[in-house]
């Protein structure tokens, strides 16, 4: 797994809803930085942000398991694949904090 260059200080202090956070991997800093940002999300433009970064992160987690070999690490990445189209669905219902939730298990 990459690194996306987040640092978790600059995570936490720099959370902005109003902005997209670029998400390249599924690593701890990715899902410390969109959990964040679930947490301070409060508008529709918001929700819709944090729907497009789950969908990243379940987008990659889809290729990881479709094209690296297969290890040990497998399971965590599908339960995360899996816990990310959760996070989704409940951040189309408008609920966040809950999402935010699902991801925190993953760290």
């Amino acid at each position: 797994m990459a690194r996306n260059g987040q640092h978790r200080e600059a995570a936490s202090r720099d959370v902005n809803p109003d902005h997209i956070v670029s998400v390249q991997d599924f690593s701890r800093d990715t899902l410390r930085n969109v959990i964040a940002h679930l947490k301070a999300s409060t508008s529709f433009e918001h929700l819709v942000y944090r729907e497009a970064e789950l969908d990243a992160i379940w987008t990659i987690t889809g290729f990881f398991l479709a094209n690296e070999l297969p290890s040990r690490r497998d399971d965590a990445v599908k339960r995360l694949h899996a816990g990310a189209q959760k996070a989704h669905d409940l951040v189309a219902d408008r609920r966040p904090e809950a999402a935010a939730t699902v991801l925190e298990a993953f760290l």
